[in-house]
C-alpha cells in the first residue's frame, strides 16, 4: 500500500512573480522507510512536470523495498528564474569553469537555470527534513533524476556549499543520462552515486559524466550501456522495471557499493532485504 500526497513546499521568484512549487510525495503504508528519493524530473530546463506518467510506478516499484520518494516541480525557463543574490554573483564563474574543464553539454545546462533548481531542490530538502516524522520518514534522503533532472541531482549533491545554499546530507544519488559540468568543484559529500548513460548519447554527451566518474571524490559508478534508452532507469528496453529499481536499491544499501556488478545487482537487492 502507498500512499499519496501532494503539498507546496517553497513560493520562488520568477520574472512575472512567485511560483509556488509542489510535490507528490508517495509513503510507503507501512515499515520504517529506508528513506526518501528526491527525484528531479526531465525536461531539459524547459519543460516538464512532477506529474508524468511514469512516477507513480516509478514510486511503486521503490516502495516495495521500503523507500518514498518525491517528485518535484521546479522552476523552469518561462517564466525565468531570479536567482538569489549569492547564487546569482557566481553564475559567470561557474560557467567559465565548466568550459575550461571541457565541458561538452549544451550551454542551456551549464548556466543559470540548473542553479536555480539546486535552490529549489534545496528548499525541499530543508522541509522534508523538518517535517519528516510528521510525514512518515526517515530523514535519510537520496537523490534522483533523468536527463536535467539526473544534472540536477548531482548540481544538488555537489553545488549548494559553493552557493552559500543549506541541504541536509544525502546518502546516494541515481543519476540517468546526466552529467555534472562544474568538476573543480567536486568535494567530498560522503554519499553513492550509480551513474547510467548511453556512451552514443548526442543530447547529453558521455564525457561529462565519465569526467565525474574520473574525478568524482565519492564513490561513483558508472555504468555505461549502449542499449539505454535516453534518460530510462533500465540498461536496455527490454530490462523489466522491477529488475533496474533492485539494482539502484542493492547499490544504496551495500556495504561496498563499487562491488555491486550489474549482473548481481537484484540478486545483491533480495539478499540485503
Amino acid at each position: 500500500m502507498i500512499q499519496k500526497s501532494t503539498l507546496t513546499y517553497a513560493e520562488h521568484p520568477t520574472r512575472k512573480g512567485p511560483r509556488a512549487l509542489q510535490a507528490d510525495l508517495f509513503v510507503p503504508g507501512s515499515g520504517a522507510p529506508n528513506g526518501l528519493i528526491v527525484w528531479m524530473h526531465s525536461g531539459g530546463f524547459r519543460s516538464g512536470s512532477r506529474e508524468h506518467p511514469a512516477h507513480a510506478r516509478i514510486a511503486a516499484e521503490f516502495a516495495t523495498h521500503g523507500y518514498g520518494m518525491a517528485f518535484l516541480d521546479y522552476r523552469l525557463a518561462r517564466p525565468p528564474a531570479i536567482l538569489q543574490p549569492g547564487v546569482a554573483a557566481r553564475v559567470d564563474d561557474l560557467v567559465a569553469e565548466a568550459l575550461a574543464a571541457g565541458e561538452t553539454m549544451h550551454e542551456t545546462f551549464i548556466g543559470p537555470r540548473p542553479l536555480a533548481v539546486v535552490e529549489d531542490a534545496c528548499a525541499f530538502l530543508a522541509l522534508a527534513a523538518a517535517r519528516a516524522a510528521e510525514w512518515g520518514l526517515s530523514a535519510r534522503f537520496l537523490l534522483g533524476g533523468s536527463l536535467a533532472g539526473a544534472i540536477s541531482a548531482l548540481n544538488t549533491l555537489y553545488l549548494p556549499a559553493h552557493l552559500g545554499l543549506l541541504r541536509p546530507p544525502v546518502a546516494t544519488v541515481f543519476a540517468f543520462s546526466g552529467g555534472f559540468a562544474y568538476t573543480p568543484r567536486l568535494q567530498p559529500t560522503g554519499a553513492r552515486i550509480l551513474a547510467l548513460h548511453n556512451p552514443g548519447d548526442a543530447r547529453v554527451p558521455v564525457a561529462s559524466i565519465r569526467r565525474l566518474a574520473q574525478h568524482c571524490p565519492d564513490p561513483c559508478l558508472l555504468i555505461e550501456s549502449d542499449r539505454q534508452d535516453h534518460g530510462n532507469l533500465t540498461l536496455a528496453p527490454d530490462e523489466p522495471l522491477p529488475a533496474a529499481v533492485a539494482r539502484c536499491v542493492a547499490f544504496d544499501l551495500a556495504d561496498d557499493p563499487l562491488s555491486i556488478r550489474v549482473d548481481q545487482a537484484a540478486t545483491a537487492s533480495s539478499e540485503s532485504a
